[in-house]
Protein backbone atom coordinates (compact mmCIF):
# COMPACT_ATOMS: atom_id res chain seq x y z
CA UNK A 1 0.00 0.00 0.00
CA UNK A 2 2.83 2.36 0.93
CA UNK A 3 4.67 1.62 -2.31
CA UNK A 4 1.51 2.29 -4.32
CA UNK A 5 1.09 5.64 -2.53
CA UNK A 6 4.67 6.63 -3.35
CA UNK A 7 4.21 5.71 -7.00
CA UNK A 8 0.98 7.69 -7.15
CA UNK A 9 2.71 10.75 -5.62
CA UNK A 10 5.57 10.47 -8.12
CA UNK A 11 3.14 10.20 -11.03
CA UNK A 12 1.23 13.23 -9.74
CA UNK A 13 4.40 15.30 -9.51
CA UNK A 14 5.45 14.33 -13.03
CA UNK A 15 1.99 15.24 -14.31
CA UNK A 16 2.12 18.59 -12.51
CA UNK A 17 5.57 19.33 -13.94
CA UNK A 18 4.30 18.51 -17.44
CA UNK A 19 1.40 20.92 -17.00
CA UNK A 20 3.84 23.60 -15.86
CA UNK A 21 6.14 22.99 -18.83
CA UNK A 22 3.19 23.24 -21.19
CA UNK A 23 2.11 26.56 -19.66
CA UNK A 24 5.68 27.84 -19.99
CA UNK A 25 5.81 26.92 -23.68
CA UNK A 26 2.44 28.55 -24.33
CA UNK A 27 3.64 31.67 -22.49
CA UNK A 28 6.76 31.88 -24.65
CA UNK A 29 4.61 31.55 -27.76
CA UNK A 30 2.17 34.25 -26.62
CA UNK A 31 4.99 36.63 -25.68
CA UNK A 32 6.58 36.10 -29.10
CA UNK A 33 3.34 37.29 -30.69
CA UNK A 34 3.21 40.40 -28.46
CA UNK A 35 0.32 39.03 -26.37
CA UNK A 36 1.79 40.07 -23.03
CA UNK A 37 -1.40 39.70 -20.97
CA UNK A 38 -1.84 36.13 -22.17
CA UNK A 39 1.86 35.36 -21.70
CA UNK A 40 1.73 36.66 -18.13
CA UNK A 41 -1.25 34.42 -17.41
CA UNK A 42 0.55 31.32 -18.71
CA UNK A 43 3.77 32.14 -16.85
CA UNK A 44 1.85 32.53 -13.60
CA UNK A 45 0.41 29.05 -14.04
CA UNK A 46 3.90 27.58 -14.11
CA UNK A 47 6.00 30.02 -12.09
CA UNK A 48 5.55 28.38 -8.67
CA UNK A 49 7.14 25.13 -9.84
CA UNK A 50 9.18 26.09 -12.90
CA UNK A 51 12.21 28.34 -12.42
CA UNK A 52 12.38 29.35 -16.07
CA UNK A 53 8.73 30.43 -15.94
CA UNK A 54 9.46 32.48 -12.80
CA UNK A 55 12.41 34.13 -14.57
CA UNK A 56 10.37 34.90 -17.69
CA UNK A 57 7.49 36.22 -15.61
CA UNK A 58 9.87 38.51 -13.73
CA UNK A 59 11.40 39.83 -16.95
CA UNK A 60 7.96 40.40 -18.46
CA UNK A 61 6.78 42.29 -15.37
CA UNK A 62 9.98 44.34 -15.43
CA UNK A 63 9.31 45.30 -19.03
CA UNK A 64 5.80 46.30 -17.98
CA UNK A 65 7.37 48.52 -15.29
CA UNK A 66 6.01 46.55 -12.33
CA UNK A 67 9.35 46.47 -10.60
CA UNK A 68 8.36 45.40 -7.09
CA UNK A 69 6.66 42.21 -8.22
CA UNK A 70 9.20 41.66 -10.98
CA UNK A 71 12.08 41.60 -8.53
CA UNK A 72 10.31 39.02 -6.38
CA UNK A 73 9.75 36.61 -9.27
CA UNK A 74 13.24 37.14 -10.67
CA UNK A 75 14.73 36.17 -7.32
CA UNK A 76 12.68 32.96 -7.37
CA UNK A 77 13.85 32.11 -10.87
CA UNK A 78 17.58 31.58 -10.49
CA UNK A 79 20.75 33.28 -9.31
CA UNK A 80 22.52 33.45 -12.67
CA UNK A 81 23.90 36.51 -14.43
CA UNK A 82 20.72 37.24 -16.41
CA UNK A 83 18.50 37.20 -13.33
CA UNK A 84 20.98 39.26 -11.32
CA UNK A 85 21.21 41.92 -14.05
CA UNK A 86 17.42 42.24 -14.21
CA UNK A 87 17.10 42.27 -10.41
CA UNK A 88 19.68 45.07 -10.29
CA UNK A 89 17.64 47.11 -12.75
CA UNK A 90 14.47 46.64 -10.70
CA UNK A 91 16.28 47.81 -7.58
CA UNK A 92 17.62 50.92 -9.35
CA UNK A 93 14.09 51.78 -10.53
CA UNK A 94 12.90 51.51 -6.91
CA UNK A 95 15.84 53.47 -5.49
CA UNK A 96 17.13 50.50 -3.51
CA UNK A 97 20.74 51.34 -4.14
CA UNK A 98 22.50 48.93 -1.79
CA UNK A 99 20.52 45.96 -3.12
CA UNK A 100 21.08 47.17 -6.70
CA UNK A 101 24.83 47.36 -6.23
CA UNK A 102 24.99 43.87 -4.74
CA UNK A 103 22.97 42.33 -7.57
CA UNK A 104 24.85 44.26 -10.27
CA UNK A 105 28.26 43.24 -8.93
CA UNK A 106 27.12 39.62 -8.87
CA UNK A 107 25.87 39.89 -12.46
CA UNK A 108 29.18 41.34 -13.66
CA UNK A 109 31.04 38.55 -11.85
CA UNK A 110 28.88 35.78 -13.34
CA UNK A 111 28.34 37.09 -16.86
CA UNK A 112 30.25 35.56 -19.72
CA UNK A 113 32.47 38.02 -21.61
CA UNK A 114 30.47 37.34 -24.76
CA UNK A 115 27.15 38.24 -23.12
CA UNK A 116 27.53 41.94 -23.83
CA UNK A 117 23.90 42.86 -23.19
CA UNK A 118 23.85 41.40 -19.67
CA UNK A 119 27.24 42.84 -18.77
CA UNK A 120 26.31 46.28 -20.10
CA UNK A 121 23.02 46.36 -18.19
CA UNK A 122 24.71 45.32 -14.94
CA UNK A 123 27.44 47.91 -15.41
CA UNK A 124 24.83 50.59 -16.07
CA UNK A 125 23.13 49.64 -12.80
CA UNK A 126 26.45 49.91 -10.98
CA UNK A 127 26.97 53.34 -12.52
CA UNK A 128 23.60 54.48 -11.19
CA UNK A 129 24.33 53.21 -7.68
CA UNK A 130 27.55 55.24 -7.59
CA UNK A 131 25.66 58.27 -8.89
CA UNK A 132 23.18 57.88 -6.02
CA UNK A 133 26.18 58.02 -3.66
CA UNK A 134 27.38 61.15 -5.52
CA UNK A 135 30.57 59.28 -6.45
CA UNK A 136 30.46 60.63 -9.97
CA UNK A 137 33.96 59.61 -11.06
CA UNK A 138 33.17 55.96 -10.34
CA UNK A 139 29.69 56.39 -11.82
CA UNK A 140 31.00 57.72 -15.13
CA UNK A 141 33.70 55.06 -15.23
CA UNK A 142 31.10 52.28 -15.00
CA UNK A 143 28.79 54.06 -17.45
CA UNK A 144 31.59 54.24 -20.01
CA UNK A 145 32.35 50.53 -19.43
CA UNK A 146 28.66 49.79 -20.02
CA UNK A 147 28.74 51.63 -23.35
CA UNK A 148 31.98 49.88 -24.34
CA UNK A 149 30.48 46.49 -23.48
CA UNK A 150 27.48 47.15 -25.72
CA UNK A 151 27.56 50.31 -27.88
CA UNK A 152 23.94 49.64 -28.92
CA UNK A 153 22.68 49.71 -25.33
CA UNK A 154 20.10 52.44 -24.78
CA UNK A 155 20.25 51.63 -21.06
CA UNK A 156 23.96 52.43 -20.90
CA UNK A 157 23.40 55.76 -22.68
CA UNK A 158 20.51 56.57 -20.34
CA UNK A 159 22.72 55.87 -17.33
CA UNK A 160 25.40 58.19 -18.72
CA UNK A 161 22.80 60.90 -19.25
CA UNK A 162 21.44 60.56 -15.72
CA UNK A 163 24.93 60.94 -14.27
CA UNK A 164 25.66 64.03 -16.38
CA UNK A 165 22.33 65.51 -15.32
CA UNK A 166 23.10 64.93 -11.65
CA UNK A 167 26.45 66.67 -12.17
CA UNK A 168 24.69 69.69 -13.67
CA UNK A 169 25.50 69.05 -17.33
CA UNK A 170 21.96 69.30 -18.73
CA UNK A 171 23.04 69.65 -22.35
CA UNK A 172 25.29 66.61 -22.14
CA UNK A 173 22.46 64.64 -20.54
CA UNK A 174 20.01 65.61 -23.28
CA UNK A 175 22.53 64.49 -25.90
CA UNK A 176 22.84 61.05 -24.24
CA UNK A 177 19.07 60.60 -23.92
CA UNK A 178 18.61 61.50 -27.58
CA UNK A 179 21.32 59.01 -28.54
CA UNK A 180 19.42 56.38 -26.56
CA UNK A 181 16.29 57.15 -28.58
CA UNK A 182 18.28 56.85 -31.80
CA UNK A 183 19.35 53.35 -30.74
CA UNK A 184 15.81 52.46 -29.64
CA UNK A 185 13.05 54.87 -30.79
CA UNK A 186 10.55 53.23 -28.41
CA UNK A 187 12.76 53.43 -25.33
CA UNK A 188 10.50 54.72 -22.58
CA UNK A 189 13.41 55.32 -20.19
CA UNK A 190 14.92 57.92 -22.54
CA UNK A 191 11.54 59.65 -22.97
CA UNK A 192 11.00 59.60 -19.21
CA UNK A 193 14.48 61.01 -18.58
CA UNK A 194 13.97 63.80 -21.11
CA UNK A 195 10.58 64.63 -19.60
CA UNK A 196 12.08 64.69 -16.11
CA UNK A 197 14.97 66.93 -17.19
CA UNK A 198 12.62 69.37 -18.92
CA UNK A 199 10.50 69.50 -15.76
CA UNK A 200 13.54 70.37 -13.65
CA UNK A 201 14.46 73.12 -16.12
CA UNK A 202 10.93 74.54 -15.91
CA UNK A 203 10.15 73.64 -19.55
CA UNK A 204 6.81 72.12 -18.61
CA UNK A 205 5.19 72.41 -22.03
CA UNK A 206 8.17 70.73 -23.68
CA UNK A 207 8.08 68.00 -21.05
CA UNK A 208 4.36 67.44 -21.64
CA UNK A 209 4.71 67.24 -25.43
CA UNK A 210 7.70 64.87 -25.13
CA UNK A 211 5.87 62.56 -22.73
CA UNK A 212 2.67 62.56 -24.76
CA UNK A 213 4.65 61.57 -27.83
CA UNK A 214 6.19 58.73 -25.84
CA UNK A 215 2.77 57.56 -24.71
CA UNK A 216 1.69 57.30 -28.33
CA UNK A 217 4.38 54.61 -28.66
CA UNK A 218 3.59 52.92 -25.34
CA UNK A 219 0.13 53.63 -23.96
CA UNK A 220 0.68 51.34 -20.96
CA UNK A 221 3.83 53.00 -19.63
CA UNK A 222 3.24 53.82 -15.98
CA UNK A 223 6.44 55.84 -15.72
CA UNK A 224 5.46 58.09 -18.64
CA UNK A 225 1.98 58.67 -17.21
CA UNK A 226 3.58 59.37 -13.84
CA UNK A 227 6.06 61.88 -15.22
CA UNK A 228 3.29 63.53 -17.24
CA UNK A 229 1.27 63.88 -14.04
CA UNK A 230 4.26 65.47 -12.33
CA UNK A 231 4.67 67.90 -15.24
CA UNK A 232 1.03 68.93 -14.88
CA UNK A 233 1.51 69.41 -11.12
CA UNK A 234 4.43 71.75 -11.80
CA UNK A 235 2.41 73.58 -14.41
CA UNK A 236 -0.43 74.01 -11.92
CA UNK A 237 -2.99 71.88 -13.77
CA UNK A 238 -4.08 69.64 -10.90
CA UNK A 239 -7.08 68.14 -12.70
CA UNK A 240 -4.91 66.72 -15.50
CA UNK A 241 -2.28 65.69 -12.98
CA UNK A 242 -4.83 63.66 -11.02
CA UNK A 243 -6.09 62.10 -14.24
CA UNK A 244 -2.56 60.96 -15.14
CA UNK A 245 -1.81 59.63 -11.66
CA UNK A 246 -5.06 57.69 -11.59
CA UNK A 247 -4.07 56.18 -14.95
CA UNK A 248 -0.84 55.04 -13.31
CA UNK A 249 -2.73 53.34 -10.49
CA UNK A 250 -5.15 51.69 -12.92
CA UNK A 251 -2.17 50.19 -14.74
CA UNK A 252 -0.25 49.32 -11.58
CA UNK A 253 -1.94 49.61 -8.19
CA UNK A 254 1.47 49.15 -6.54
CA UNK A 255 3.09 52.24 -8.08
CA UNK A 256 4.21 53.90 -4.86
CA UNK A 257 5.11 57.36 -6.17
CA UNK A 258 1.67 57.87 -7.73
CA UNK A 259 0.19 57.83 -4.21
CA UNK A 260 2.92 60.17 -2.98
CA UNK A 261 2.15 62.70 -5.72
CA UNK A 262 -1.60 62.47 -5.09
CA UNK A 263 -0.77 63.12 -1.45
CA UNK A 264 1.25 66.17 -2.49
CA UNK A 265 -1.76 67.55 -4.38
CA UNK A 266 -3.94 67.16 -1.29
CA UNK A 267 -1.18 68.69 0.86
CA UNK A 268 -1.02 71.73 -1.43
CA UNK A 269 -4.78 72.16 -0.96
CA UNK A 270 -4.40 71.89 2.84
CA UNK A 271 -6.41 68.64 2.68
CA UNK A 272 -4.12 67.04 5.22
CA UNK A 273 -6.18 63.98 6.15
CA UNK A 274 -6.51 63.01 2.48
CA UNK A 275 -2.75 63.55 2.03
CA UNK A 276 -2.02 61.30 5.01
CA UNK A 277 -4.27 58.61 3.55
CA UNK A 278 -2.28 58.63 0.28
CA UNK A 279 1.11 58.56 2.03
CA UNK A 280 0.00 55.69 4.27
CA UNK A 281 -1.16 53.79 1.20
CA UNK A 282 2.34 54.21 -0.25
CA UNK A 283 3.87 52.94 3.01
CA UNK A 284 1.64 49.85 3.00
CA UNK A 285 2.92 48.99 -0.47
CA UNK A 286 6.60 49.72 0.20
CA UNK A 287 7.38 50.01 3.93
CA UNK A 288 11.13 50.02 3.27
CA UNK A 289 11.15 53.18 1.11
CA UNK A 290 11.66 56.51 2.83
CA UNK A 291 9.87 59.19 0.80
CA UNK A 292 6.35 58.54 2.08
CA UNK A 293 7.59 58.68 5.70
CA UNK A 294 9.23 62.06 5.05
CA UNK A 295 6.07 63.40 3.40
CA UNK A 296 3.97 62.02 6.24
CA UNK A 297 6.24 63.79 8.72
CA UNK A 298 5.93 67.05 6.79
CA UNK A 299 2.13 66.79 6.83
CA UNK A 300 1.90 66.10 10.56
CA UNK A 301 4.30 68.99 11.22
CA UNK A 302 2.11 71.31 9.15
CA UNK A 303 -0.88 70.19 11.23
CA UNK A 304 1.03 70.96 14.43
CA UNK A 305 1.18 67.31 15.48
CA UNK A 306 4.89 67.32 16.23
CA UNK A 307 4.93 63.97 18.03
CA UNK A 308 3.58 62.06 15.04
CA UNK A 309 5.80 64.10 12.71
CA UNK A 310 8.92 63.08 14.65
CA UNK A 311 7.83 59.43 14.64
CA UNK A 312 7.42 59.48 10.85
CA UNK A 313 10.73 61.26 10.30
CA UNK A 314 12.54 58.86 12.63
CA UNK A 315 11.23 55.94 10.63
CA UNK A 316 12.72 57.55 7.51
CA UNK A 317 16.20 57.88 9.05
CA UNK A 318 16.00 54.37 10.48
CA UNK A 319 15.66 53.13 6.89
CA UNK A 320 18.22 55.60 5.54
CA UNK A 321 20.63 56.76 8.30
CA UNK A 322 22.40 59.06 5.79
CA UNK A 323 19.34 61.29 5.26
CA UNK A 324 20.83 64.53 6.62
CA UNK A 325 17.88 66.72 5.61
CA UNK A 326 15.46 64.66 7.67
CA UNK A 327 17.72 64.88 10.74
CA UNK A 328 17.41 68.67 10.37
CA UNK A 329 13.61 68.43 10.22
CA UNK A 330 13.64 66.33 13.41
CA UNK A 331 15.91 68.88 15.09
CA UNK A 332 13.51 71.71 14.18
CA UNK A 333 10.60 69.82 15.70
CA UNK A 334 12.51 69.17 18.93
CA UNK A 335 13.24 72.91 19.03
CA UNK A 336 9.46 73.54 18.88
CA UNK A 337 9.04 71.10 21.76
CA UNK A 338 11.83 72.84 23.69
CA UNK A 339 14.01 69.74 23.92
CA UNK A 340 17.46 71.27 23.29
CA UNK A 341 19.50 68.09 23.85
CA UNK A 342 17.58 66.18 21.20
CA UNK A 343 17.61 69.20 18.91
CA UNK A 344 21.40 69.39 19.22
CA UNK A 345 21.84 65.64 18.75
CA UNK A 346 20.01 65.65 15.44
CA UNK A 347 21.77 68.74 14.13
CA UNK A 348 25.09 67.06 14.96
CA UNK A 349 24.10 63.96 13.00
CA UNK A 350 23.15 66.08 10.00
CA UNK A 351 26.36 68.10 10.29
CA UNK A 352 28.50 64.95 10.32
CA UNK A 353 26.78 63.94 7.09
CA UNK A 354 27.87 67.22 5.48
CA UNK A 355 24.64 69.23 5.76
CA UNK A 356 25.78 72.88 5.55
CA UNK A 357 22.88 74.46 7.45
CA UNK A 358 23.36 71.95 10.26
CA UNK A 359 27.08 72.69 10.33
CA UNK A 360 26.32 76.42 10.54
CA UNK A 361 23.90 75.78 13.40
CA UNK A 362 26.56 73.82 15.28
CA UNK A 363 29.13 76.58 14.71
CA UNK A 364 26.73 79.29 15.97
CA UNK A 365 25.97 77.28 19.09
CA UNK A 366 29.54 76.21 19.78
CA UNK A 367 28.77 72.54 19.20
CA UNK A 368 31.53 70.22 18.02
CA UNK A 369 30.38 67.72 15.42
Amino acid sequence: MKKRTILFAAAFLLSFAAVGQGALERGVGAEGKGLDDLAESYYRQAADTNREAALRLGMLLERRERYLEAGSWLARGDSGAVAMAHIARCHTELGRWSDAKQAAEKAVELADESDKEVRSSAMASLALTYAAEESYTNALSWAHKAVEADPQSARALNATGIILFRRGDDNGAIQQFRKALQKDPQNTDAVFNLGTLYCYRGNHDLAISTLRKGLQQNRRSTKLFYCLGWAFILKGDQAKAIECLQSVIELDSGYVNAYNRLGDIHFGRAEYNQAIEQYRHAIRIAPDLTEAYRLLGRTYAEMGNFGKAITAYQKAVTINPKDAETYCRIAELYAHQKQPKREQSNYKRAARLGHKEAQQWCTRHGVTY
